[in-house]
C-alpha cells in the first residue's frame, strides 16, 4: 500500500472515530433533555445547556410577546402557548398585556410586580404565585409580572395600572434585574428599539433551530466556559452594590409608593439582609419601610423547581404564594 493510500485510510478513520463519537454525544445530550433526572451528564451543565441553548423564552416569541415602546415588550393580548421541554401551558393575556383576566385590571388591592417568576413560567394560570395570594387572601390581585422585567421596567408598568384602592404591592426581586437597575441608575437605561427586538426574535428562532450536531457542539462551548471560568471565575457583584442599586431604582420609582405597602419578594438571603439594612439607615422614609421576605427555603421543598429549568413548578409556586399571603396578612393585622 502506497503512503497516502495509508495516509488517506488514517484519515478515514479519523473522520469515522469523529463521526461516531459526535453521533453518541449528540445521542446523550438528546436523551438526557428528555430524560434529565437519569442522565449521567453533571445536573449544571445540562441545565446551563437547556437555558442558554434550548429553551423557548416567551418575551420574544411572536405569538406570546409583542414590542412596546417604553417596555421594549409586553405580552400579547388574547392567548397563546408557551411551551419548553418540561411543561407546555396555555398563558391567557389581558389588555394590559399581563397574564391575568380582565376583570383583575379593575381596582386590585394587590399589584404583583416581577419578571418571569411573578408571571408564573411554566405552570397554569391559576397557579402562579399571585394567583395564590389572590386564592388565600380573597382579595383582588393583579399579576403583572412579565418575564425578563427588571425593577426598572416593573415600575413602569406600575404606572399603568389602576392604584385607586390598592393597598399592597409586591416587588419580586431576582438577580438577573441588576443590570437594568445599575443601567437607570448610571443614566444609561434605554429600552430597544422595535428593529432591535425583531432582531432578537428571530436571533432566537435561528438558535433553536435543529441542525445534525447541535447538541455535541453546545456541549463542548459549555464545557469550554466552564473550564475557563475555573481558571478565572468571573467577580460576582456583592450583595452591598446589588441593594444598593435596587433601592436606588425604588427611590426613583415614577410611580410615589408612599401610599402603598411594599413587600419585596427575593430568593437570596444576602441581598435580602443587605437590601434590610441599607434601607433602615437610608432616611428615606419609602425606603425605611419596605418589607423584605426572603424566599430562600422553597428551594429546600422536594419537586419546587423543574429539573431542567430555572423556575418553579407549581409546588414551588404554591409555596412561595403563601409565603406572601401570610406575611401580608400579618402586615394588615399589625
Amino acid at each position: 500500500m502506497s503512503v497516502w493510500r495509508r495516509v488517506g485510510a488514517f484519515l478515514g478513520q479519523i473522520v469515522i472515530v469523529t463521526l461516531v463519537t459526535v453521533g453518541l454525544v449528540e445521542s446523550l445530550v438528546a436523551v438526557s433533555f428528555r430524560y434529565p433526572s437519569a442522565s449521567p451528564l453533571p445536573r449544571g451543565v445540562l441545565r446551563q445547556m437547556h437555558v442558554l441553548f434550548d429553551r423557548n423564552t416567551i418575551q420574544v416569541m411572536p405569538e406570546c410577546a409583542v414590542y412596546d415602546a417604553t417596555l421594549t415588550y409586553t405580552l400579547r393580548p388574547g392567548k397563546c402557548t408557551f411551551a419548553n421541554r418540561e411543561f407546555s401551558t396555555e398563558v391567557a393575556v389581558n389588555s394590559l398585556g399581563v397574564r391575568d383576566d380582565e376583570a383583575s385590571l379593575r381596582a386590585p388591592g394587590i399589584v404583583v410586580l416581577g419578571d418571569s417568576l411573578a408571571m408564573g413560567w411554566g405552570v397554569a394560570d391559576g397557579e402562579s404565585f399571585p394567583a395564590v395570594i389572590e386564592r388565600l387572601s380573597g382579595r383582588r390581585t393583579l399579576n403583572a409580572g412579565v418575564s425578563s422585567y427588571g425593577t426598572v421596567r416593573e415600575l413602569r408598568m406600575f404606572e399603568r395600572i389602576d392604584r385607586q384602592v390598592v393597598s399592597d404591592v409586591v416587588i419580586q426581586y431576582s438577580g438577573n434585574d441588576l443590570v437594568e437597575n445599575e443601567q437607570l441608575v448610571a443614566g444609561r437605561f434605554r429600552t430597544l428599539s422595535q428593529e432591535q427586538y425583531e432582531r432578537t426574535v428571530s436571533s432566537q428562532a435561528e438558535m433553536l433551530s435543529y441542525h445534525p450536531g447541535k447538541h455535541a457542539v453546545n456541549l463542548f462551548v459549555m464545557l469550554r466556559n466552564l473550564a475557563r471560568e475555573r481558571q478565572a471565575p468571573p467577580v460576582a457583584a456583592s450583595a452591598d452594590h446589588e441593594a444598593k442599586t435596587f433601592l436606588d431604582v425604588v427611590a426613583k420609582s415614577p410611580v410615589d409608593l408612599t401610599p402603598f405597602a411594599v413587600t419585596v419578594l427575593c430568593f437570596d438571603s444576602a441581598f435580602a439582609n443587605a437590601a434590610r439594612a441599607q434601607a433602615a439607615a437610608s432616611g428615606d422614609a419609602v425606603l425605611q419601610r419596605l418589607r423584605f421576605l426572603d424566599a430562600t427555603p422553597v428551594s429546600a421543598i422536594p419537586n419546587a423547581y423543574f429539573v431542567l429549568d430555572d423556575h418553579p413548578t407549581r409546588i414551588g409556586q404554591e409555596a412561595i404564594g403563601r409565603m406572601v399571603a401570610e406575611a401580608l396578612a400579618g402586615r394588615s393585622a399589625s
